[in-house]
């Protein structure tokens, strides 16, 4: 009888910690809103889209400023190429912005719980925090300002995933019903594969505001000593890579997601296949 009361009363606090990670979760679902989903897309997008037009004319600048400087022709062909670069790239971001959610839609999918949402939710608002506050410690202590830019990107993304999660909806899958195993793989393989893409826009502008932060640090290179001024134009077209791989992440997306799909579709026949054997027996 002691021991049947001992158990009842360590069921009771693990149920207590239970209770109150669930008020937790109430208290984040209603604070992570599908609204603020859907106004950081948006915006963010736009942002990347004035991003690209802003480290155009900021590179270009730049490659100018150089090529006075260090006598350098070849800076010059570099600004030149680095603006039709960046014009292209922003017209394959334009023509490629809605295919996104024009695949989600066309692409439902199910889940037989709601159980695996929320806790992968949950570990994802976490995930965020702590990386947003492991950048910024380490650029506080003197290891440069791409740790705090990393740390807060990873929390943007990080808490607008956890929001796509929480709002299953948004990237068109269900909860309920009964799943097989593989079917309920194939469930989680398909909600990270779409959640990834509805966020491919929240990439797109993360990716080149960065990167747009980076290039105005290296053009105030350009008021210091020659020697500063070509490393600073080295790191420049590095930081030019990023901002066009950010630039093209909606079109890469769209190929990487076709891609994948065709694998997903390949395995979900193979499942079938036993169910339409039987059927045929019949």
């Amino acid at each position: 009888m002691v021991q049947e009361k001992k158990q009842d009363k360590t069921k009771a606090v693990r149920l207590w910690g239970v209770a109150v990670l669930e008020k937790v979760l109430v208290s984040t679902k209603e604070l992570l809103s599908r609204n603020i989903l859907d106004f950081a897309v948006r915006w963010i997008f736009r942002i990347g889209h004035i991003g690209l037009l802003a480290a155009a004319a900021l590179g270009f600048l730049f490659s100018l400023i150089v090529a006075i400087r260090l006598d350098s022709f070849s800076a010059f062909l570099y600004g030149i190429a680095w603006v039709v670069l960046v014009l292209v790239v922003q017209y394959a971001a334009h023509r490629f912005a809605a295919t996104g959610d024009s695949l989600i839609e066309n692409n439902p999918s199910s889940l037989s719980s709601k159980a695996f949402l929320d806790c992968l939710g949950l570990l994802a608002v976490i995930g965020g925090l702590i990386a947003f506050v492991l950048g910024a410690i380490r650029s506080i202590q003197g290891a440069g300002i791409r740790f705090i830019l990393v740390g807060s990107a990873l929390f943007i993304l990080l808490e607008l995933f956890a929001i796509v999660v929480f709002n299953p909806e948004t990237v068109s899958t269900e909860t309920g019903g009964k799943h097989s195993a593989g079917r309920e793989a194939i469930g989680i393989i398909v909600l990270f594969i779409k959640g990834f893409m509805r966020l491919v826009p929240i990439l797109f502008g993360i990716g080149i505001a960065a990167g747009f932060v980076l290039l105005a640090i290296s053009a105030f290179g350009s008021f210091g000593s020659e020697y500063r001024l070509l490393a600073d134009w080295k790191r420049a077209l590095y930081t030019g890579r990023v901002i066009v791989f950010s630039g093209l992440v909606p079109f890469l997306s769209y190929i990487g997601f076709v891609i994948a799909y065709l694998a997903v579709d390949v395995v979900r026949a193979i499942l079938a296949t036993p169910e339409k054997i039987e059927a045929l027996k019949k």
